[in-house]
């Protein structure tokens, strides 16, 4: 089944891309849980329940009434825009893994808060870099040079 473009526009689906800005609440959730706990490690603690969800186990497994339309347009987005994009996520949840697990580690042993405030940036970096494959803003060839890039390292 396909979906109008107001049917898209009304799961805050972008119809040129096929991807939904509702993915990112699970990462800007992290985020503000994160900067809370670098100064309050009670709130840190409530980072034990993150959990790490491609796009489309956070919609399947999320109260969002119009999970059909999501997940169905990702699944029908175009290759090219869908490939870039996951690649993005999975350095995303990576690095929110990894972030967490070293703020949560932190409770026991100190560490350094500027290595914190490195990993709060990277956090907040992907996000932006996600929000930009979700509203088209990233051009093919910006994906392939960066991938370039990363393949290096």
């Amino acid at each position: 089944m396909t979906y109008s473009e107001q049917q898209l526009r009304e799961a805050n689906v972008n119809p040129a891309t096929g991807l939904a800005t509702d993915y990112l609440n699970l990462f800007n959730e992290a985020i503000m849980l994160f900067e809370m706990g670098m100064d309050m490690p009670d709130m840190a603690e409530e980072l034990m329940d993150w959990q790490r969800r491609d796009y489309v186990s956070h919609f399947e497994k999320s109260g969002f009434e119009q999970k059909d339309v999501v997940v169905r347009a990702y699944q029908t987005a175009p290759d090219e825009v869908r490939a870039a994009f996951d690649d993005c996520c999975d350095k995303a949840l990576d690095t929110f893994e990894s972030s967490i697990q070293i703020l949560l580690s932190s409770l026991e042993t100190p560490v350094a808060h500027e290595e914190l405030e490195t990993r709060l940036a990277e956090m907040k970096e992907l996000v932006t870099e996600m929000d930009s494959h979700i509203h088209g803003r990233v051009k093919p060839s910006e994906t392939d040079a960066q991938s370039a890039v990363d393949a290096l390292f």
